[in-house]
């Protein structure tokens, strides 16, 4: 059994993953990790039109990495680093067995012609 944060189940994690599978929505949040942006200026960085930023920001909100507030007629998005730490702490988990160079397929493959 897998375990998950606490605040985090595994639709969350699916999300997560999911909206980080595309390039362009990571890109976006590489940026969005020095500073909050508009979504115009997210849009001008990464060539994309405003229909298409708006579908990303709305896959990046879904997975509950970034938050958007309005001011006026002005979109402001942020990161939420605390949701992008549970991909860190899922993948964390396993670094403890992922063993050394000497744990190898090759290696237990000819461990068991033993």
């Amino acid at each position: 059994m897998h375990k998950y944060p606490k605040s985090y189940g595994p639709a969350q994690l699916d999300d997560v993953f999911s909206a980080l599978s595309h390039k362009k929505r990571r890109g976006i949040v590489h940026d969005l990790s020095f500073h909050p942006a508009t979504v115009t200026q997210l849009a001008q960085a990464h060539d994309l039109s405003l229909p298409a930023i708006h579908k990303h920001i709305r896959a990046l909100e879904e997975a509950q990495l970034i938050s958007r507030k309005k001011a006026g007629r002005t979109n402001f998005v942020a990161l939420r680093k605390k949701s992008l730490g549970l991909a860190q702490d899922w993948l964390m988990q396993y670094r403890t067995e992922w063993g050394n160079d000497e744990e190898t397929l090759e290696n237990y493959i000819a461990s068991l012609r033993e």
